[in-house]
């Protein structure tokens, strides 16, 4: 999947906040626009920039730094926050999770969850901020109750997924209503209130959370199922399964279990089986500094190494061997 251009985003290129090539003028800048946050500036020129525009209690960035730096915003409080790489590559770290963020893979970041982020030289990340309260609203009204636990999101939102293709179209959206809105003889009220809602709802009711969990908690069972199904994969990551083997064990029949990661998960089974196989080698390669590819590969399920590596440049926007390298 290609990044969005600078064409494509160029409503929001036409609202520049800053550009600054000091590194102490940036990280204020950036502080006052998003939260204030520690950067430890790492050899290189400073090429800082935050683009800017708002709908309703929205707001849409377009960010960079330039130079390779590491970030420690702690928690971000009063916001969550979705970024996906334009250009370059990011590591986040969040709530305990690592993810490889690339034009391929958004971060979701909920805002009670720890954050640290490493971005490359030359990074330059989309992001949508949500605040908290009105994320809190939506949610409430879309589960007919307010959520009794904290929100913690899966990090990882691939956008090669009919889900994540999804958000990646609202998102495009978002930027080319910011012109609609600089024109003060359009309508406005109701209908902005509802397209951020379905982008808000997107995301909590689509990218796995502890609010979901909450909800399926209840006496509905097919979040449980789920759950269960996805368990039984995480344990079994090195074993031949079949979407035969999966059914039974949850105690649905092949076509219901299919149906219900459709719902729930926007993929297949299996889709959601190799994702679980693929995070798991990428784990084992950034850990064992002596992995070796092709044991990692068939260690988990991937006999035929041409479609291992396409997959993995997919999901991770680089080869096995460039994780095994670094």
């Amino acid at each position: 999947m290609t990044a969005l251009s600078r064409q494509e985003l160029a409503p929001l290129y036409a609202r520049p906040v800053f550009q600054s090539t000091h590194a102490d003028d940036a990280r204020r800048r950036v502080s006052d626009a998003l939260k204030d946050h520690r950067v430890r500036w790492r050899p290189g020129a400073v090429d800082a920039a935050l683009y800017r525009g708002r709908l309703g209690a929205l707001t849409v960035c377009a960010l960079r730094y330039g130079a390779e730096v590491s970030i420690d915003p702690d928690r971000l409080k009063d916001f969550m926050l979705v970024q996906v790489p334009l250009a370059g590559r990011a590591d986040i770290e969040c709530g305990g999770t690592r993810v490889a963020a690339h034009p391929a893979c958004a971060v979701v970041i909920a805002p009670n969850q720890p954050v640290r982020l490493h971005w490359e030289a030359g990074c330059e990340q989309l992001m949508l901020k949500i605040p908290r309260e009105r994320l809190e609203e939506v949610a409430a009204r879309s589960f007919g109750r307010p959520m009794q636990t904290a929100l913690a999101f899966e990090p990882a939102m691939p956008l090669d997924t009919p889900v994540g293709a999804a958000w990646r179209g609202m998102m495009m959206g978002l930027v080319n209503l910011l012109p609609l809105l600089d024109d003060r003889a359009a309508p406005q009220g109701a209908w902005l209130a509802r397209f951020e809602e379905a982008l808000i709802l997107h995301l909590v009711h689509h990218q796995p959370n502890s609010w979901r969990r909450e909800i399926g908690a209840s006496p509905c069972n097919a979040p449980r199922r789920l759950a269960a199904a996805e368990d039984y994969m995480r344990h079994r990551l090195c074993e031949p399964l079949t979407l035969a083997e999966i059914a039974a064990h949850v105690g649905l029949s092949i076509s219901a279990l299919s149906r219900l990661f459709q719902v729930h998960r926007g993929t297949t089974p299996m889709n959601d089986l190799r994702r679980l196989r693929l995070e798991a080698a990428h784990d084992r390669l950034r850990r064992d500094a002596g992995a070796n590819v092709t044991e990692v590969a068939m260690a988990f399920g991937f006999f035929h190494l041409g479609r291992f590596a396409e997959y993995y440049r997919q999901r991770f926007g680089e080869l096995p061997s460039d994780t095994a390298r670094r």
